[in-house]
């Protein structure tokens, strides 16, 4: 149930310990998206009177852009109402329940080291290859997980948002960033050295990861203990509560057994996220060619001549995956844990469509998260914001570089919301303008990574906003709570970058 829906109750409810019973009912993200859309439209017909390059967006531009935020965003859309619909399956076997019940059981209050140890295999996948959009449907696990060992649905977003968010913060090899910005600097006569991006991006991400998890755990801690000290609005709560259990993970008046087929079933479906984040990593880039014997690829045609054993069934190897794969595999899947746990053909159907239908609301925020970078990419506000930056900065110091160049790197990131393009159209602006003042270009890109990975902790126009939704937190809450760590992590960011700056 969307948060929108469990709004409609909120004033009917009775107040937690420690929250007040005035709390208004919050304004959607759904909403906040379309208002931002709005704004842009109208900024950008504006400036097109008064700065040259800019053209004015029609009302056909403003009112099609999250038609076509959709579009763009479409394998991701669709890889979510698959990935619902699979789920649906294992929650009709009633996997899900009995294997987290069985888990809490077995932590026995050490849940901290679970949520650390997630947060560590997050930033490194975020750190190198970029392991962001497709944390989104880890929030419903781990907020199912978490929500049952007695947290609130905050500590389980904040887990994977930041897991992978310090991750993509310090990227060391991460082709999407790292590997295109240290590219496009070639393209224009400017060498970075690899070994000391790694570097920088190791400090970058342990730095933000300590940040990170003495926030979350500090946080975790105190809901654990007095359930009011949630930061969770009613709504917020009530939505939890009818999507993750019962009061703040007691147990269930009836507790699921956790039967051979249910562990079956459980032990299938953590095995698809484990293929699909197989699939999602370029192996070729690290020199592992396992997934490709077999095959011939041919770069002209962008085609294998020989199909290699890992891509028999999406046409794809493993480690060349994206959305239209990971679909594939998840819809299979369902199909065979349906199968194997026991389900008659009409309960697989009726359990795929039931978590499909989930999913709506989620696929939905995709294309509205979207629809901004496309308006501002179509009437070239996005160029021009870029050329006045750059002119902003030419003649300053690495005192004053340093972190002007971060503030830079952190608007265009909201404005420009895709990495690789971001790196591709600033990086032969700003590097050259680097280098003509002496600075070194692996500063430069470890800035980029630094500035754009906060901006997907906090802008509007980043992925997360599906993921939150997933875990029945609002985007004004999560800026809420986010908005010191984040601060003390941009603050730590900048100190370092700029330190860097001045050494090397």
């Amino acid at each position: 149930m969307s948060n929108d829906q469990n709004g409609a109750n909120a004033e009917t409810l009775a107040p937690n310990e420690g929250k007040g019973a005035d709390q208004k009912v919050m304004i959607s993200s759904y909403t906040i998206l379309i208002v931002i859309t709005l704004i842009v439209g109208v900024a950008t017909i504006v400036l097109s009177r008064i700065m040259p390059g800019v053209t004015a967006a029609s009302l056909s531009d403003i009112l099609t852009s999250p038609i076509s935020g959709f579009l763009d965003g479409i394998e991701v859309s669709l890889f979510l109402l698959i990935l619902g619909g699979c789920l649906g399956i294992v929650n009709k076997l009633g996997a899900l329940d009995a294997g987290i019940a069985a888990l809490v059981r077995a932590l026995h209050g050490r849940e901290t080291i679970l949520i650390a140890a997630i947060m560590v295999v997050f930033a490194i996948m975020g750190s190198t290859y970029g392991f962001c959009e497709e944390t989104i449907p880890f929030y419903a696990l781990l907020s199912a997980t978490l929500f049952a060992a007695g947290f609130d649905t905050m500590v389980a977003a904040a887990t994977v948002l930041l897991g992978a968010g310090v991750g993509c913060l310090g990227s060391t090899v991460n082709p999407f960033a790292v590997g295109v910005a240290i590219d496009s600097l070639s393209s224009v006569g400017i060498e970075a050295n690899q070994g000391i991006v790694i570097g920088l991006g190791l400090i970058l991400t342990v730095v933000s990861y300590a940040i990170a998890l003495f926030f979350i755990l500090r946080y975790a801690n105190r809901v654990r203990r007095d359930k009011g000290s949630t930061i969770l609005s009613l709504q917020e709560q009530k939505a939890a509560e009818e999507a993750y259990g019962t009061e703040g993970g007691s147990e269930t008046p009836e507790v699921l057994a956790f039967t051979p087929k249910r562990k079956v079933a459980l032990a299938l479906f953590g095995l698809s996220f484990v293929v699909m984040i197989c699939g999602f990593i370029p192996w070729a880039d690290f020199g592992v060619t396992v997934f490709t014997a077999g095959g011939v690829f041919d770069a002209a045609t962008e085609t294998w001549t020989v199909m290699p054993w890992s891509g028999l069934l999406t046409g794809n190897p493993i480690g060349e995956w994206y959305f239209n794969d990971a679909s594939v595999w998840f819809f299979i899947m369902a199909i065979v844990i349906g199968i194997l746990g026991g389900l008659r053909e009409n309960e697989i159907v009726d359990g795929f469509l039931d978590g499909a239908g989930d999913m709506i609301g989620v696929a939905l925020m995709v294309g509205l998260s979207r629809a901004i970078s496309i308006l501002m990419g179509e009437t070239g506000l996005d160029v021009v914001i870029l050329d006045s930056a750059s002119a902003a900065l030419a003649g300053t110091s690495a005192l004053v570089f340093g972190p002007l160049c971060y503030l830079v790197y952190l608007g265009l990131s909201v404005v420009i919301t895709s990495t690789s393009a971001l790196a591709t159209i600033s990086m032969p602006i700003l590097g050259p303008l680097a280098a003509n003042l002496g600075f070194p270009p692996e500063v430069i890109v470890a800035i980029f990574c630094a500035a754009n990975g906060l901006a997907n902790l906090f802008s509007p126009t980043a992925v997360f906003l599906p993921g939150l939704l997933l875990a029945r937190v609002q985007y004004p809450t999560w800026l809420k709570w986010a908005a010191i760590p984040i601060v003390v992590i941009g603050i730590a960011s900048v100190v370092i970058t700029t330190g860097a700056l001045m050494v090397l």
